[in-house]
């Protein structure tokens, strides 16, 4: 059985959003994955799109090698899921299909595929931080004004000491 509660933020999530309520300083998250996530080749090049459109949509560092695997998973799931909804919305898609060996109608076998990957990619898109609600509170860090003081004391960047 996992773990009560509400399931942690990814760490460079949680960074992101910063410290609104002032609380001490975020506790560190541990190990840190390094490296850039990959799109392996053998993946549907729909999978491969997936992953890519998920890279470019993610700010840098949320990902790292290492989540390569489980985003593909992700992409995989996505293109069966577009394969599915593809067939079934063909003008001649049946919903109910004869069984050939018992002769019982059952539904179409591209629902269950549907369903089960849209399950899937709800469960997965969950860990990887990519529903609406873990992109809800992310703020990318503001960069701060230049004060106008700064400078005066003559450190680097100053606005004084690059005057002479």
């Amino acid at each position: 059985m996992g773990a009560r509660g509400p399931r942690q933020k990814l760490p460079k999530l949680a960074r992101l959003e910063g410290n609104p309520g002032k609380r001490a300083e975020l506790p560190d998250f541990g190990i840190e994955a390094a490296g850039e996530v990959f799109v392996p080749d053998h993946l549907h090049e729909d999978a491969q799109i997936c992953i890519e459109v998920i890279k470019l949509s993610m700010p840098p560092g949320v990902y790292a090698k290492i989540d390569s695997y489980l985003l593909a998973a992700f992409a995989t799931a996505w293109a069966l899921h577009k394969q599915a909804a593809h067939a079934i919305s063909a003008p001649e898609f049946e919903h109910v299909v004869v069984n050939r060996r018992t002769g019982s109608e059952q539904p179409n076998a591209w629902i269950k595929i549907l369903n089960s990957q849209a399950e899937k990619l709800a469960s997965l898109g969950d860990r990887l931080g990519l529903d609406p609600r873990a992109r809800a509170g992310l703020k990318l860090p503001a960069e701060r004004p230049v004060s106008k003081f700064s400078g005066l004391l003559g450190q680097p960047g100053s606005s004084a000491s690059s005057r002479h």
